[in-house]
């Protein structure tokens, strides 16, 4: 499960990162039926047309970006996902939400808070390409630190070769 949604946060993230730009129209094609067909598409790309069309109906960027991102509720927002890691992580290692036992659990867990305490308009005035380059940065380093704590061996020393270890 960890590692599904550290996969499927970090895919969420970059379908809205290139499409986001790719999708930007020109300010003729605001509002038409090309905007609407290539929002659309984004979004089913997520498998998430149909939910969001309950949320919030009409189909508008920085709603897209909103449900993309920030959706508590929707099993591919990347807010879904970093929870769920952050849940099996915790799981693994028994550790309680307020604290950790490893640099995957502390980094995680500051991602988590820091998503669940995130609005679109700010991301939006940082910059959702600049918010998603520094989510994906986090998320390679959270991918790093799994690595290291769970599936590094110890190189064999010599001095356990030659007692028999």
């Amino acid at each position: 499960m960890l590692g599904r949604f550290v996969e499927r946060a970090d895919k969420t993230s970059r379908i809205l990162d290139v499409k986001y730009f790719l999708l930007l129209p020109s300010a003729y094609d605001v509002g038409t039926p090309i905007d609407f067909i290539s929002w659309s598409a984004l979004l089913k790309s997520a498998s998430g047309y149909e939910m969001y069309r309950k949320k919030f109906r009409r189909i508008t960027p920085t709603n897209v970006a909103k449900f993309l991102i920030l959706d508590p509720e929707f099993p591919r927002s990347i807010l879904y996902c970093v929870n769920v890691a952050l849940e099996s992580i915790k799981s693994i290692t028994g550790t309680s939400y307020t604290s950790y036992s490893n640099e995957s659990e502390m980094f995680l867990g500051r991602l988590s808070s820091e998503l669940n305490y995130a609005n679109i308009e700010e991301i939006i005035e940082e910059g959702l390409h600049e918010y998603l380059d520094n989510f994906q940065m986090n998320l390679n380093k959270i991918g790093d630190t799994i690595y290291k704590s769970y599936f590094t061996v110890q190189p064999i020393t010599e001095i356990n070769i030659t007692r028999g270890e």
